[in-house]
């Protein structure tokens, strides 16, 4: 009976830690999309910005 729980003990510790390797991918990684994507919307915030100064300025 030992032999048996032992088994499903370690089981299941390399599931989770399989599991938790396949959903949390390391922070830096970044691929060329997700630069690419970083890079469109910097300068989409950055041109509403500059509109909103300017509405500001203007009234």
């Amino acid at each position: 009976m030992t032999d048996g729980f032992l088994k499903g003990m370690l089981l299941g510790v390399a599931a989770g830690v399989a599991t938790d390797m396949a959903l949390h991918t390391r922070e830096g990684k970044r691929t060329a999309a997700g630069k690419a994507m970083q890079s469109v919307t910097d300068a989409v915030d950055s041109a509403a910005t500059s509109v909103k100064r300017s509405w500001d300025n203007n009234r």
